[in-house]
């Protein structure tokens, strides 16, 4: 059974894959972790992340993802010069299987965008649909205890 089926998992992938496709080296990619991404969803920088940020980074995510721009994710999406290509290939299989929701063998940007929200709901302590500066560091804290388990 893959780890992917929870929507935690899958969001953890989404920052692999986000980030394998970007990353200048494997070893700094694996020194990163989910909280990276929803720092990253402050789109205005305001120290804030709201539920609307947070999916509008997911879009810009899908875009950079979707590697061939046939809007849907696929193992074809796979970066091309990341080393370890077939684990990245093997990551967006999974990804698929959890976001998939109609079944029908592709993640559109329909699907990946509004997928799950498993992350920012963990962040998101106090259910408010905003991430403020103390969320994220608490999230970033129990993410690093996690780690060193």
């Amino acid at each position: 059974m893959s780890l992917l089926k929870s929507p935690f998992a899958a969001s953890a992938c989404l920052v692999a894959i986000g980030m394998a496709a970007t990353a200048p080296s494997p070893a700094k990619a694996q020194t990163r972790d989910p909280s990276q991404l929803l720092a990253r969803a402050d789109l205005n920088g305001d120290g804030q992340i709201t539920r609307q940020e947070f999916v509008s980074a997911r879009a810009q995510t899908f875009t950079r993802l979707d590697r061939n721009g046939d809007g849907f994710l696929s193992t074809a999406d796979a970066p091309r010069r990341f080393i370890g290509r077939q684990k990245a290939e093997g990551r967006i299989r999974d990804l698929m299987q959890t976001l998939d929701t109609n079944r029908d063998g592709w993640v559109s940007r329909e699907e990946f965008v509004n997928g799950p929200v498993r992350l920012f709901a963990v962040a998101d302590s106090d259910g408010n649909d905003v991430i403020d500066r103390s969320e994220l560091a608490a999230f970033r804290a129990n993410a690093a205890k996690r780690r060193q388990r």
